[in-house]
């Protein structure tokens, strides 16, 4: 027999990979203590050239620097899963690997200002 799930209002079921949409990342952002959106956007920059630099050890300049190859790869190439000359449809899955690079990058920036936060303390 099947356990069935109750589903508060608001709430998401626990199959839904909340973790990892832009939906998890701002439920993460509205967190208590949590650094919010506009914080972590504005650390953005810094949290790159802290990977570049090899100062922050949260994220590798390898791992950076192939997530965004293969999103920019993806996004300006001709080859896609869903052709770009078939209008509005065409440009959706382009717009999913920009969302799920850029939600990546702004998840990681959150938590680059608590470890800048930590290490300043």
């Amino acid at each position: 027999m099947r356990k069935t799930e109750v589903i508060k209002a608001g709430q998401a079921p626990a199959t839904w990979s909340r973790g990892r949409s832009a939906w998890g990342l701002y439920r993460e952002t509205r967190r208590p203590g949590s650094p919010g959106l506009f914080r972590r956007l504005f650390a953005v920059p810094r949290l790159v050239a802290s990977v570049l630099t090899r100062r922050y050890p949260g994220l590798s300049r390898s791992k950076l620097l192939a997530f965004a190859a293969v999103a920019v790869l993806y996004v300006l190439s001709p080859i896609d899963a869903i052709p770009d000359f078939i209008p509005v449809l065409g440009w959706t899955d382009d717009g999913a690997v920009a969302l799920w690079f850029l939600t990546g990058i702004i998840r990681e920036s959150g938590r680059y200002v608590e470890w800048e936060t930590g290490s300043r303390g």
